[in-house]
């Protein structure tokens, strides 16, 4: 009877039904401004060749993202870990002027983390971060602290960035925003500065959307996670995938004089997923 009504609370939430059995909590002690330092794993990939982590925005916890049937269907079909951030800070520090708490992934929460999925999986996999609002916060400084960890990532709408710096590892990735989000201006110059560097980013205007997460967005998303993850770990955008004039919205050659107004897709046949998802 007790796995029954677990069944129908998970089918009436719109959640796999084996969700709450194999979902754990992963606890550490705080690192330095932080109260809370969380990671809940969803268990169900014993082997996982990556860990994709859900960021939500501000103080949030991912615990109920990382239930979704959408995500849990995605990490199984690519033999992915699941994990869902649930890091806090005190609300006063989580402002641009005070670059301290857990956003800065520099300062401690990002070795926090790496420590949670080395204690989930008992060895240190690469990481798949997805984070909005204060997640992206987390997920830009998380790419920048430690590139050659991250496989791809995406960071969907934060009001400010650090400026984004040079190095060897570059790993493929997504700046996003809506097209009615105060955060839009910033992200598209955080995403030029980038782009500036050589760096295989790609630019989305989500259509008809302000500070809010996208069903459409989270789709493409995953869409894109596949196809990169379809290259392998050696991937080299200027033989692989194909250039895109980000104002345009069509497929270019790479040779052009003007890279900040280009970004990158693994492969041609998302071009026109990511035109859905642009404002036109």
């Amino acid at each position: 009877m007790k796995k029954l009504i677990l069944l129908v609370i998970c089918v009436s939430l719109g959640l796999s039904a084996y969700c709450a059995d194999e979902v754990e909590k992963i606890s550490l002690q705080p690192p330095k401004d932080l109260v809370r330092a969380d990671l809940y794993v969803w268990k169900k990939i014993r082997q996982p060749k990556a860990v994709l982590v859900l960021c939500p925005g501000k103080n949030g916890s991912a615990e109920e993202l990382i239930k979704q049937e959408a995500w849990q269907k995605f990490a199984k079909q690519q033999q992915l870990g699941l994990a869902g951030l649930s890091f806090a800070s005190d609300a006063d520090l989580l402002n641009r002027d005070s670059h301290r708490g857990y956003y800065y992934a520099e300062e401690g929460s990002g070795q926090a983390l790496l420590n949670c999925i080395k204690k989930a999986y008992g060895k240190d996999l690469p990481i798949i971060p997805y984070g909005f609002s204060g997640g992206a916060y987390f997920t830009g400084h998380l790419v920048e602290w430690r590139p050659e960890r991250i496989l791809t990532w995406c960071a969907y709408s934060a009001s400010w960035w650090n400026i984004p710096q040079p190095s060897k590892d570059m790993p493929p990735g997504i700046v996003a925003c809506g097209d009615e989000d105060p955060a839009l201006g910033a992200s598209l110059i955080f995403f030029k500065q980038g782009r500036a560097l050589g760096k295989p980013w790609l630019w989305i205007d989500v259509a008809k959307t302000g500070h809010a997460t996208n069903s459409k967005l989270d789709a493409f998303v995953r869409n894109y996670i596949a196809a990169v993850l379809k290259l392998g770990d050696e991937i080299d955008p200027a033989k692989e995938g194909i250039w895109i004039d980000v104002d345009r919205l069509i497929a270019i050659n790479p040779a052009i004089e003007n890279p900040v107004l280009t970004g990158w897709l693994p492969q041609a046949d998302l071009l026109e997923d990511w035109k859905g998802v642009n404002r036109q």
